[in-house]
């Protein structure tokens, strides 16, 4: 019996053999297709970083143009060609990361975009400097031309009060004013009164100082007697105006003369035409345009 079960159990010895080859060739293909899904997983992380990596750099690069362009303000417009290069050059180097192979072109294409970057940011250094130099140069040449400004300014007022002070030394200055009402007696002497209704002449004297600086020739000297009542003594008819410093104005008499830089007395007389009136009056002293002295009598 054991010789007739021998035969029986060959077949079943061939199965299992096929079996174990076949249970075998399955763990070494799901090894080795692991192993290839593992490599496939490594080599897909792999590309993920580099990828992420790269946009990390492009986004450090972008974030660095944007800080000169805050930081630098208008210089950075100086250069704005190269900025413009830069980024079109990012623009492409990202539509690029989308494969593997893309991938290494993107790479290169950034280190290239590093090395123009640099060279962008040392032109910035550079134009900066150059800025702040003439920027300083300026403000050098700002100081002085106000240094320049402010001794022209001084120059200049010192030269107008000198100018000032010939002008107001060139004036001419009277001395003490008097003024004495005048009647006459049957013999025709003079003599003086404070009555108002007996003076016939009112005379005005004072001495034209000397002044070696003032202009010499002729003089208009013009006298103004104006009445209690603010209205002026005339003994004609004529229109007699001429201009002062605040316009025109009537005189009383005037008197031409030739100033020679000397003393010069001076004697006027005016001839009542009307009677006067009691009060207090007024004698002005004009010496061309301008008021020299003026004195105050009174007549009862």
């Amino acid at each position: 019996m054991e010789q007739s079960n021998f035969p029986e159990n060959k077949p079943k010895r061939k199965w299992l053999y096929i079996l174990l080859f076949v249970a075998v060739g399955l763990l070494v293909f799901l090894f080795f297709q692991e192993k290839k899904i593992k490599k496939q997983q490594a080599i897909k992380m792999q590309f993920i970083e580099e990828k992420n990596a790269l946009r990390d750099d492009l986004d450090d690069l972008i974030d660095e143009h944007d800080n000169l362009l805050e930081q630098y303000g208008d210089l950075n417009t100086q250069l704005g060609e190269r900025d413009s290069t830069i980024r079109s050059q990012i623009s492409e180097i990202r539509s690029l990361i989308r494969t593997k192979e893309d991938l290494k072109i993107a790479k290169v294409k950034m280190e290239i975009l590093k090395t123009i970057s640099k060279k962008y940011l040392a032109d910035i250094d550079s134009l900066y400097t150059i800025n702040v130099q003439l920027h300083n140069e300026n403000d050098s040449v700002i100081k002085v031309n106000k240094n320049i400004n402010w001794k022209n300014y001084k120059l200049n007022k010192e030269n107008q009060e000198l100018i000032d002070k010939v002008n107001k030394g060139s004036v001419l200055e009277v001395g003490d004013i008097l003024v004495e009402t005048l009647k006459y007696r049957n013999s025709g002497k003079e003599v003086e009164t404070s009555s108002a209704s007996k003076v016939i002449t009112i005379r005005i004297t004072f001495n034209i100082k000397q002044n070696p600086i003032a202009e010499k020739g002729a003089k208009d000297i013009y006298v103004r007697f104006l009445n209690p009542d603010g209205n002026i003594l005339l003994n004609t008819n004529r229109k007699q105006i001429f201009n002062t410093e605040l316009g025109e104005k009537k005189y009383s008499v005037l008197k031409q003369l030739q100033y020679e830089n000397k003393l010069l007395p001076i004697s006027i007389d005016f001839k009542r035409r009307n009677p006067l009136k009691e009060g207090d009056y007024l004698a002005e002293v004009f010496i061309d345009e301008l008021l020299l002295g003026t004195k105050i009598f009174h007549l009862k």
